[in-house]
């Protein structure tokens, strides 16, 4: 891994290399999908950035704090009050986006939850832990593969980031993928992770001018632990004060990851947190395999089809 003071170096050294990029980060109130906004407001030039998330006042505070890193009259910022474990609303999104703008240069997914709960189902059917990791974000990918695709055929810079724990992968319940009838914790996170892993893969397979990155973010002071029970919330933060890493620091790597890094340009990556590249040794663990790869890929869009119906 590169060191902290050379990732910075690069990313101050690619502010003119995309004239007006757009970049939408999902969960982009909080977290790493906040400062990572933070940071491609300071590094690019006259950017556009929308911000999704659930909460009107956060999204506001955001959006303040982007027009102080970049207050030039040709950068534009927006909020878009979403629920991502929604299939219809990521429609909606997704709608507004296509109607707006002629390209996306960055998609960054990083929304989520730590929860103790067992499955609890959206009102489209959907457990809310697989919906805002897995379903609502590939969703998204696909509803803006337009927009993706334009940025990409301008030779511009075009990733996909889906920030998860990718390094669980393994195997899944093959005949019940949306877990409706095995559903543990356990399975919920192996679930969502290897699908991520998977959708990387095959989308860096049919759209080859863009990257898709699967990425572990590592332990940063974030407020993920926000609905964890209080005993757990409590424990989460006191080891979040010593070990974490801090979010402006991770904003760092993940900018780097999303948009600095030429090794990052093209193609399919799951990078541990040390921006290892783990993907031979999960192909060698035969767990990114093509037909796991379709079939995965067939249930989602019945679940999708599913939760338009509802």
């Amino acid at each position: 891994m590169a060191s902290l003071n050379k990732i910075i170096e690069r990313n101050k050294e690619v502010k003119d290399e995309v004239d007006g990029p757009v970049g939408v980060f999902v969960g982009g109130t909080s977290g790493i999908g906040e400062y990572t906004a933070y940071n491609f407001a300071r590094y690019t030039n006259d950017p556009t950035i929308y911000i999704i998330g659930r909460s009107e006042s956060a999204g506001q505070a955001v959006l303040k704090k982007l027009k102080e890193i970049n207050p030039s009259g040709n950068a534009h910022y927006y909020f878009k009050q979403h629920d991502v474990t929604l299939i219809k609303d990521c429609d909606e999104l997704c709608r507004a986006l296509n109607a707006n703008e002629k390209k996306v240069n960055l998609l960054f997914l990083s929304a989520g939850f730590l929860t103790t709960n067992g499955r609890t189902e959206t009102a489209e059917g959907i457990d809310k832990k697989l919906a805002v990791n897995y379903y609502g974000r590939w969703r998204i990918v696909e509803q803006l593969m337009p927009l993706l695709t334009s940025s990409s055929e301008k030779g511009e810079n075009t990733r996909v980031v889906s920030v998860l724990q990718p390094g669980n992968e393994g195997p899944v319940e093959e005949d019940d993928l949306d877990l409706k009838k095995n559903f543990t914790l356990f399975k919920a996170n192996r679930h969502i992770v290897e699908f991520n892993s998977l959708m990387v893969a095959r989308f860096a397979k049919e759209h080859t001018n863009m990257s898709f990155i699967h990425a572990h973010p590592g332990f940063v002071a974030t407020a993920i632990a926000r609905e964890l029970p209080w005993a757990f919330r409590v424990g989460a933060n006191a080891l979040g004060r010593v070990l974490a890493t801090s979010p402006e620091t991770s904003a760092e790597k993940f900018f780097y990851l999303g948009w600095s890094a030429p090794e990052y340009k093209t193609g399919s990556h799951i990078v541990s947190a040390k921006l290892k590249e783990m993907q031979p040794d999960i192909e060698k663990k035969g767990f990114l395999a093509p037909e796991l790869q379709e079939k995965v890929w067939n249930h989602t869009q019945e679940i999708f089809n599913n939760a338009l119906n509802k």
